[in-house]
């Protein structure tokens, strides 16, 4: 890594975390990247856009470069204060996974570390991406630099749903067994097509389609609309990295979903996989969406939706933490979605046992929360469906007291 393409990671870095709320003039982030050959560029992110001035070459007495011989994969390090992590920080000496897209990028546990030491550092990365640091906030390793905000943002998001879930009776560890497996298939799976937008407008980028029929008019359509409402969806908050997805009955025979694994920034209408829905047969495009299974199983027992929106929203992560509904007497959620959000009981994602549970707490509402895990809604567009998750993130935060 050069320093001209470190300097240029560094302000891609700077612009996601500030969209993230992550960073701030306050609230500065130590950043380390590391490059093929050992090299190590040190940055301390502001508020204010980078210049080339304020990137150094890492020297080993920054405490927290520790984590590079910690975790020898890393290509990137985050020190973070976050605005819920300080306090988990200050009581608790670990945070178990309460939702399953901590298990699987950060670990079972975050812990917490006392001090900012290599003995510290040590101890609470075994085995583990991310931990707590008291009075500091959050380390962050990643593989890239796309997983280490992913990891921010999510260690972040599990700070927030542990101390929000106090107001509804508190929040409920993902079953231990499902948390272990998630987050070994998590690790075992990720490849390049996991990187982020930095990694891959770098890398050249495999043909999206290779045996499909001309599209429709219709179809085209579609496939701009998947696009627009992902980055939406992700612009606002509603999906983190490359967690959540989207699917559209194209006819009786198909529908149109997010691939596996892309990030939502440098997503295509290309990139829209065409899936059958008898088989779910997808020939020689992307990988579609792992959920393909419960979009389609949604299809096939409503007649009346025509996409449905899988998201890991915030607040409304804190109530399938809690495995509690979502109630509204009145408000737009009563009109999208009905007065009663409901928790779908557990199961492993992409299952059959999850569309099960998941349908089974639809009934002919428009969403449903899963537990431990996201939400469903849906809608007979993707208007309808996009409408329906602000709906319910809005009518969450109510609940909540925000």
């Amino acid at each position: 890594m050069t320093k001209s393409q470190a300097a240029k990671a560094f302000l891609e870095l700077t612009a996601q975390l500030k969209h993230e709320g992550l960073l701030s003039e306050t609230n500065p982030v130590r950043a380390a990247l590391r490059g093929d050959d050992g090299e190590i560029f040190f940055a301390e992110l502001s508020g204010a856009d980078m210049t080339m001035q304020e990137i150094v070459t890492g020297e080993q007495q920054e405490p927290f470069f520790y984590a590079f011989t910690i975790k020898p994969e890393a290509k990137a390090l985050l020190l973070i204060s976050g605005t819920y992590a300080p306090e988990i920080g200050k009581k608790m000496r670990a945070l178990t996974a309460e939702l399953d897209d901590m298990a699987q990028i950060v670990g079972l546990t975050a812990r917490v570390a006392s001090a900012l030491t290599p003995e510290e550092i040590a101890r609470c990365l075994r085995g583990r991406n991310s931990c707590f640091v008291k009075d500091e906030g959050m380390l962050i390793t990643g593989r890239a630099v796309s997983e280490a905000v992913t990891g921010a943002i999510l260690l972040e998001k599990a700070a927030m749903t542990h101390i929000l879930a106090k107001k509804i009776g508190g929040a409920k560890r993902v079953p231990l067994f499902s948390a272990a497996l998630m987050h070994f298939i998590y690790q075992k799976k990720y490849s390049k097509i996991n990187l982020g937008a930095e990694e891959q407008k770098t890398q050249e980028r495999q043909p999206a389609t290779t045996d499909l029929p001309a599209q429709t008019e219709r179809e085209r359509e579609i496939r701009a609309e998947i696009v627009a409402y992902g980055r939406r969806l992700q612009e606002e908050g509603l999906l983190q990295g490359t967690w959540g997805n989207l699917a559209v009955r194209l006819d009786e025979t198909h529908m149109l979903c997010t691939p596996s694994g892309l990030d939502y920034r440098i997503l295509t209408p290309e990139d829209i996989v065409k899936v059958e829905l008898s088989t779910l047969d997808y020939g020689t495009q992307r990988k579609p969406t792992s959920e393909k299974r419960l979009h389609r199983d949604i299809f096939a027992c409503r007649a009346d939706v025509g996409a449905v929106i899988h998201t890991h929203a915030k607040l409304c992560g804190a109530f399938a933490a809690a495995r509690k509904s979502i109630c509204c007497i009145e408000g737009e959620m009563k009109s999208r979605i009905g007065d009663e959000m409901r928790c779908a009981g557990h199961a492993l994602p992409s299952t059959k046992k999850l569309s099960k549970v998941a349908i089974g707490a639809l009934g002919e509402r428009n969403g449903c929360l899963l537990m431990n895990h996201g939400v469903i809604c849906c809608g007979k567009d993707l208007e309808g469906a996009y409408l329906a998750c602000k709906a319910a993130e809005t009518a969450a935060g109510q609940q909540l007291g925000l």
